[in-house]
This record gives C-alpha cells, sequence and structure tokens, in this order.
C-alpha cells in the first residue's frame, strides 16, 4: 500500500461514520434555517460527533458535491423539490443514503412540483416527514418513511436591539390587547395567495378597538408589500421589520396567530405554547390539541377567540408530550451508519 492511500484510508473511514448534514443556518430566519441550526446545537451538547454540517449558504456547488461524494450517509433540509429530487438521484446513482426532512406539508405544490416530492421520497433511503397526513401519502412511495417532528427547542433567545424593545414597548402601552404573527418571508402558495396570510389578518383587526397586531417580519418583505397593497397601514399595526428572534416577540403578546394556507410543524407555535401564549390557527392542516381552531379569519371576533384559546391552551398544554427530536434523529443516524 502506497503511503497515500495508507494516509487517506483512516480519513475515508471516519467520514463513512458520519452524517453529512445539508442546509442553511442562519441568516436569513425561517423554520428550516432554524431547525438546522438547533439540530446543530444539540448534536454538539449531546457529544454526538458522528456528523459534519455542509452549509449550503456559504458552500460553493462544486465544494458540495465533493462533500457528498465524500460522504456514504446524507441528512437534506431544502424546501425546493426540484432541488430534492436533483439530489436525490445523484445520491441513488453515487450509492448514497439519502434522509430528505420534508419541511412543508406532503402535496402543497402543483402537479409538477407534487411529482418531484414523490420522486425524491421514492429515490431516497428515508423520507421524513411531519404529520400524520404526509406520512400516509410518504408511504405510498417509500415504505422506510419516518414521522419525526421538525420542533427543537432553541437555547435563551438571543435579546432584541434596545432601539426595537423600546420601539415595542411604547407600541404596546397604548393598546389592551396584543397579537402577534410572523412570516420569515413574503411566499405564496400553489393557488397565488399569500402563505402566511399576514394581510387578512391585519384587514380583520384594523377596526378592533384596543387590539393591536405585531408582525414579525425580519427579511422586511412584508412591510413593502403591505404598504403596496393596503391604503395604509393601520396605527395598530407594527412591523418589526430586521432580523429578530420571534420568542422575544411572545413577550409582548397575548396571542399568536398562525394564518397559514398550508403548514409543516410550525416552530412558532410550539415556541407560544412554551410561553404561555394563546395560539389562534388556520384549520389548513391538522393543528395541535392546544390550538384554537378557525376557519373563515373574515368572520373572527378576536377577543372572543382569546378566551377559546385560552380556555384550550389551559387545558391541553400542560399534557401536550414533545417529543426528542434530536434523540429519534440520532437513532436513524445510527441505523444508517451501521451501529
Amino acid at each position: 500500500m502506497s503511503k497515500a492511500s495508507a494516509y487517506s484510508h483512516p480519513q475515508w473511514l471516519a467520514r463513512m461514520r458520519k452524517v453529512l448534514i445539508i442546509g442553511k443556518i442562519p441568516l436569513p430566519i425561517g423554520g428550516v434555517t432554524i431547525h438546522v441550526s438547533r439540530l446543530i446545537e444539540q448534536l454538539k451538547q449531546r457529544k454526538f460527533e458522528q456528523f459534519t454540517l455542509c452549509d449550503l449558504g456559504r458552500e460553493k456547488p462544486y465544494d458540495i458535491i465533493v462533500k457528498i461524494l465524500k460522504y456514504k450517509t446524507i441528512h437534506l433540509h431544502i424546501s425546493n423539490p426540484f432541488y430534492q429530487l436533483l439530489f436525490a438521484a445523484f445520491c441513488k446513482l453515487t450509492g448514497k443514503k439519502l434522509l430528505i426532512t420534508y419541511h412543508g406539508n406532503w402535496g402543497r405544490y402543483w402537479l409538477a412540483g407534487n411529482c418531484a416530492v414523490n420522486m425524491s421520497a421514492f429515490l431516497s433511503f428515508t423520507p421524513i416527514v411531519q404529520n400524520e397526513e404526509s406520512f400516509r401519502r410518504a408511504r405510498r412511495w417509500n415504505r422506510h418513511v419516518r414521522q419525526i417532528s421538525t420542533y427543537i427547542r432553541g437555547s435563551p433567545s438571543i435579546p432584541l436591539s434596545k432601539g426595537t424593545y423600546l420601539r415595542l414597548a411604547r407600541f404596546t402601552e397604548n393598546y389592551q390587547t396584543i397579537f402577534s404573527t410572523n412570516a420569515w418571508n413574503l411566499k405564496f402558495d400553489r393557488n397565488e395567495c399569500e402563505i402566511y396570510g399576514i394581510l387578512a389578518i391585519i384587514r380583520s383587526m384594523q377596526d378592533g378597538s384596543g387590539l393591536a397586531l405585531i408582525v414579525s417580519d425580519p427579511s422586511g418583505h412584508y412591510a413593502r408589500f403591505a404598504q403596496d397593497n393596503l391604503e395604509k397601514i393601520p396605527d395598530n399595526v407594527c412591523f418589526i421589520s430586521e432580523p429578530h428572534d420571534f420568542r422575544n416577540v411572545l413577550e409582548f403578546s397575548d396571542a399568536f396567530i398562525r394564518n397559514t394556507t398550508t403548514d409543516g410543524v410550525s416552530l412558532s407555535i410550539y415556541e407560544a405554547m412554551e410561553s404561555n401564549v394563546v395560539i389562534l390557527a388556520s384549520d389548513s392542516v391538522h393543528r395541535p390539541a392546544f390550538c384554537k381552531v378557525f376557519q373563515d379569519i373574515s368572520r373572527i371576533d378576536w377577543l372572543d377567540e382569546l378566551a377559546a384559546g385560552r380556555e384550550k391552551l389551559d387545558l391541553h398544554a400542560r399534557k401536550a408530550l414533545l417529543p426528542d427530536v434530536v434523540a429519534e434523529l440520532t437513532a436513524v443516524y445510527r441505523q444508517c451508519l451501521g451501529g
């Protein structure tokens, strides 16, 4: 054996005993990036050293391909269905064990996107989905599918900037009841409707006496969208259009509104529950028992919903059993790695 091969063999063996986790870590701020960053953080805290991160926000395409070729087990975190299919086909051709976490609800795209999701699941080693409905549909394409939540508790939140904190404090002192909502970016579903339904919330609340709404808008795109599509942004609406930890906004809130047209596992719903903040959520997907679910936002009486939501939260939040997502994922990793 040559010196080069003798030297490289231990490195190659070490890589074969690790999982390559592919995804982005903040910034930008979004459900997928937060999940990946918290997963990495928890793996380190638990002394699970059998992984390497490939940050799509920082790595060049050539370096990504080289890394994939070096590792046997890949865990992919991206939302674009066509990129998922591309990764799945490449891993299948190169003999890799690919895990894909599908962060959204199954079947949320048009025909081409849904076909790409189905095919990537078929080609992957283990698809990972978020809810029972997605599990049933994904199982038709791959019997190894696993249902594992994306909610991982985070470390203590990073405080708001002094200016933002003071602005929120001054804003909220003028109103009796504070609602909050969030959108990591301006996104539309296959019907060209806002996925996060922010404008509908604003319209339904603009005449509410004593009610106010904080919109967590870290990309800044939603504030501009609202300015372009409303005659004016009501005085009882405050946009926070800079990167920040939404858990700080919950500290000012009586209730959190999740008005989505589709969803996976909403991290913010669980963060609100842990902060003892009422959750009011659309019925677009199955919601946890501690959420007060609504159907038609245009007919909502927000104070009635708040009272009903408080009853729901008090009744069910204590009984909510949150799975140990990191333990479930490391069990899958060890199975793939053969130990």
